[in-house]
């Protein structure tokens, strides 16, 4: 298997590889300080059902995520970039849900 050479950033989608998680998709939080793996928010189990959860995994076990983004994935982000103040990441969240909110 091709290992990804650019570390992944926070808020990038990926699908874990190689453990008893494959096929599970899910958003990055953190990079892990020995830069060797990643605090993984688990959004969606093998069969795509909404699951959460929080695990540490080996960037050797992540891969880039290739499937669409659903409506609750982008709120999920949109809450995680109020929380962290990124206005700029929450602009860009913002503008991918399909239609504008009413506030």
């Amino acid at each position: 298997m091709e290992t990804r050479k650019k570390p992944f950033s926070k808020g990038d989608w990926v699908e874990v590889v190689n453990t008893n998680l494959r096929g599970c998709t899910g958003y990055i939080l953190n990079l892990l300080l020995d830069e060797e793996g990643y605090k993984v928010k688990i959004t969606a189990d093998q069969r795509g059902k909404h699951i959460e959860g929080v695990i540490w995994i080996a960037k050797e076990d992540l891969v880039p995520c290739v499937n669409l983004v659903d409506e609750h994935d982008l709120l999920t982000l949109i809450d995680l970039a109020l929380v962290t103040n990124d206005k700029q990441w929450f602009l860009e969240l913002t503008d991918q849900l399909p239609e504008k909110l009413l506030f």
